[in-house]
């Protein structure tokens, strides 16, 4: 990696002095370490390289690396050095939220913001933090103190938050519509909104009354076909061999009874199964719509 450019100076000087001692074998590295003691405090009173004009440029080098975990940590050295800094509060909660740390970041904020209003770019920051707590509740406080956001900013984040809450798919599709629209709303999160309208959602207790009719069937309902087809297969192969066995030794045959008690499990297990395909169902899809919005929603 090139060494950044406040550092060079510094660098020269210590492998000039290695250079100038090492050809003389290893009894003259201690002369070495001596020198470069030495010279250290002089490159250093030239140039301090933690004051906060350094802390900052080496933040800023750290982001865009990618290292932001190292990057908060340069931040808030500048911030001890300049506690009203509202650009380096603003890239410490950045990088905190892009170190996969939102509840750091949120804690931030609220701390130098506890209740008033906040500026377009800081609301970004405070909608991206609550959506990745799935803190739905706070996002709608973050908007409502966030004058500089547009109004179709707004809305997209409040549609945002409707998807990823999930709370849609208990709605039937003629009654499932937020409050909010807006024309100039994000394209690809009111794509997003049109698949999960075309969501029909399925009923547990529906697909439990379809396998009491005919077993698999509420996994089919559910979109389980493989799975439906063979508990369909397994209660009536069960059921057909218990049948032959009581027709032909009668209540004493021990297949009769054997395949008789596994029918029974396997028809048992069809309901529960039923029940659980349908709720899994619902689960996959607003797990699916709730990434989307998420991928739309949150910068990387």
């Amino acid at each position: 990696m090139t060494p950044l450019p406040q550092y060079t100076h510094t660098i020269r000087l210590f492998n000039l002095a290695i250079l100038l001692t090492f050809p003389r074998g290893c009894r003259n590295l201690s002369l070495s370490i001596i020198l470069m003691a030495a010279l250290l405090p002089v490159t250093l009173k030239s140039q301090n390289i933690f004051d906060e004009s350094h802390s900052r440029e080496y933040a800023q080098h750290l982001m865009q690396s990618f290292g932001y975990q190292q990057a908060a940590a340069e931040w808030e050295r500048v911030l001890f050095l300049s506690p009203n800094d509202s650009i380096a509060r603003l890239n410490l909660i950045k990088s905190l939220r892009l170190a996969d740390q939102p509840a750091a970041a949120w804690k931030k904020l609220n701390q130098w913001y506890p209740s008033a209003p906040l500026t377009r770019q800081f609301s970004i920051e405070a909608a991206q933090i609550t959506l990745m707590q799935s803190d739905f509740t706070a996002l709608d406080s973050v908007i409502k103190r966030s004058p500089g956001l547009a109004e179709a900013e707004k809305s997209t984040l409040r549609l945002g938050g409707w998807l990823m809450e999930g709370k849609w798919i208990n709605q039937s599709p003629k009654t499932r519509k937020p409050t909010f629209t807006v024309a100039s709303m994000e394209p690809r999160l009111l794509d997003t909104y049109s698949k999960a309208m075309d969501v029909h959602r399925k009923s547990p207790a529906a697909a439990v009354a379809l396998s009491l009719v005919i077993p698999g069937m509420g996994k089919i309902y559910s979109h389980d076909w493989k799975d439906g087809l063979m508990s369909l297969l397994f209660v009536a192969t069960s059921a057909y061999q218990c049948y032959r066995g009581f027709s032909k030794n009668g209540t004493g045959s021990i297949t009769g009874w054997v395949f008789g008690g596994l029918a029974v499990g396997f028809y048992t297990a069809n309901l529960f199964g039923s029940w659980k395909s349908a709720n899994l169902y619902n689960s996959n899809q607003t797990d699916r719509i709730r990434h989307e919005a998420e991928s739309i929603l949150i910068t990387h």
